[in-house]
Order: C-alpha cells, then structure tokens, then sequence
C-alpha cells in the first residue's frame, strides 16, 4: 500500500516514528518535544529541547519527490536570498556537518530524508488587513525575481520545475494529471482536457525568456511569510523550482479569485511588485492564464491526496474555481 492511501493517523504516527530516529543524528535526545505543524508533502514537526526550551524545526520528506541533491538546491537558494536581503530560516547541520540525514525505522521499507532548520518565533500576516498582506508579498515576489535574474546557479544544482511538462504532460513525479482528479464529472473533465490545449498553446506564445522564466518559490502566499520581531521570513522553500514568474502570484491569489475584493488584492500585489521590479499591464492581464495553470497543480496535488481532509475541503471551490476560469480562459463566457 502506498504511503499517502494509509488513514491520515497513521501517516502521522510513522512520520513521528522516523523525526524520533532522526533526533540523533542531531545530538537531541528521544525526549525532546515534537510538535507536529504539518502534513502535506512532508511532515514537519517543532522540536523543543527539553534542557534549554530551544526550539528547531524538523522536516521529514515523503518518498520519490525530493533528493539530497535537490534539498541541499534549495537552501543555497535560500541563503544566497540571505544575502540579497531576503531572510529565510537558516539550515541547521547535523553533529557530523550534514545538511540532509536519513532516517529510518522498520515500519516503512524506504528510508526518509530529513533536516533541521532554524525555529523563526512570529505570525502569518493578520488576515485582518488582506491588501496589504499581498502588497508585502508582491515586494517579495519581486525580491526573489530580481535575485534570481542575477544569480548563477551553483554547479550541480537540481530543482523541479512548474512547466507544461509537469503540469499539462503529466510527467511530475508526485502530482497526478489534473484530468485524472476522481471528482470530475464528465463534463467538467472536457473542460479541463480542453484547457490543456490552450493553455499549451499561451504558454508557448507566452515563452520562457529570462524576464519571464526562471526559480520560484511556487507556494509564497501569506502563510509562508513569518512576520517576526527583527523583519519578515520566508519559509516552506519545498516546492520551489523552475516556472513563470506569474506562477508566484497566481499561487497566493487563486482562492480569493471571484470574491468582491479580488481586484483590490491583484492591485495591492502589482504596487508591492513594482515597488522593486518592473512589472507591465501585460503581464499583469495574462495572470488568468497562470491562474488557471494552478488550478491544475491543484486538481493534481489533491488526487494524490484524495483521502486527506485538505481534498475534502477543497475539492469543490476549487472546481468551481477551474471551471470558472477555465470557460473564461477559452472565451466562454
């Protein structure tokens, strides 16, 4: 049986199983608190030392998605954003100077992947004030563009990408076909087999140039941001690889699409942007199609994990969403 088709619970309870083996490699005792924050890809948990209260952050990484090679990618991203200005949480190394360790316990035939990264003590941007929130992460978009447009990649260094391979081919390793997603009546399959066309054809009208093309964080929305007492921290760099620079957006803007106050979040996010880079009017009017193309992340990523609460939560607003944008997107409407 395959991971992610175990009840929810006993996911958990094995990916605490395998924190707990990890512990040592850290020279942290067995007893020390974990916490779990989330369980999506990977199960990240909060480590507190019972000696001292010092707190960490233990991330245990699912099986056929990440590599050592492309986990130690992504924190030379994220330091070489330290030193643009741009803070992220910082690696913490094992006893022996490892940045990635592997873990395992005789409940699962695989060994895990797992590392340590610096506890940031803040909040989510309150939702109570939503443009600005997306004013900040418009800023931070165009910090992380702007760094990578000048970056040269490290020898060796291996993400994934967010391209029409991934999302239209089918060919991600852990996220199935948007149209193979089981709550997809007939017709709103159509819908979706007929937005793949035409997406594939905008996005090759739209191309990969440089100013338009490179890393991203793909998952930077207000959640990802840690407001702390020295400044603002981006976190949760796991899925970030190689896509459009509008794919950013689209991720944080996609389920607000629709509400009344939608275009006052676009706009916010446009001034942060322009605030640091250049950003066009057409750029701005082509975010549809990439919003579309999340919707297709989407219906992927929750077939994989079709008997997760997260699946049956937003299973139906985000059909609604696809199909909405989706008629829009081929003039439908």
């Amino acid at each position: 049986m395959d991971f992610f088709d175990l009840p929810i619970d006993r996911q958990i309870e094995l990916a605490r199983q395998v924190a707990l083996a990890a512990l040592g490699r850290y020279a942290l005792p067995e007893a020390s608190g974990l916490e779990l924050l989330k369980h999506r890809e990977n199960s990240v948990f909060r480590v507190t030392n019972p000696p001292t209260g010092e707190r960490s952050v233990l991330r245990v990484h699912r099986t056929g998605y990440q590599t050592a090679v492309t986990i130690i990618s992504e924190f030379q991203w994220m330091q070489a954003l330290g030193a643009a200005g741009v803070r992220t949480p910082a690696v913490i190394p094992a006893s022996d100077g490892a940045l990635v360790v592997t873990a395992r316990i005789d409940e699962l035939p695989e060994p895990r992947l797992c590392d340590m990264l610096e506890w940031v003590e803040g909040q989510p941007p309150s939702e109570d004030n939503l443009p600005e929130s997306f004013r900040m992460l418009g800023e931070l978009h165009a910090r992380c563009h702007a760094q990578v447009s000048r970056w040269k990649l490290p020898d060796g260094f291996r993400r994934q990408s967010w391209d029409e391979a991934a999302l239209l081919d089918g060919r991600h390793p852990i996220i199935a076909p948007a149209w193979d997603n089981w709550a997809l009546n007939d017709e709103q399959r159509a819908l979706v087999l007929d937005c793949r066309e035409a997406l594939r054809t905008r996005l090759a009208q739209w191309g990969k140039g440089p100013d338009r093309y490179g890393l991203i964080h793909a998952d930077l929305m207000p959640e990802n941001l840690i407001v702390a007492a020295d400044g603002v921290r981006l976190i949760d760099f796991d899925d970030c690889g190689f896509g459009w620079y509008l794919y950013d957006p689209a991720s944080a803007l996609l389920f607000y699409h629709g509400q009344d106050f939608y275009p006052d979040l676009l706009s916010a996010w446009a001034a942060g942007y322009r605030s640091v880079r250049p950003l066009t009017d057409e750029e701005v009017n082509e975010l549809p199609t990439f919003l579309l193309l999340r919707c297709f992340y989407g219906l992927g990523w929750l077939h994989t994990r079709r008997n997760s609460d997260a699946a049956q939560l937003f299973i139906e607003p985000l059909i609604a969403l696809t199909t909405a944008i989706g008629e829009a997107f081929l003039g439908r409407r």
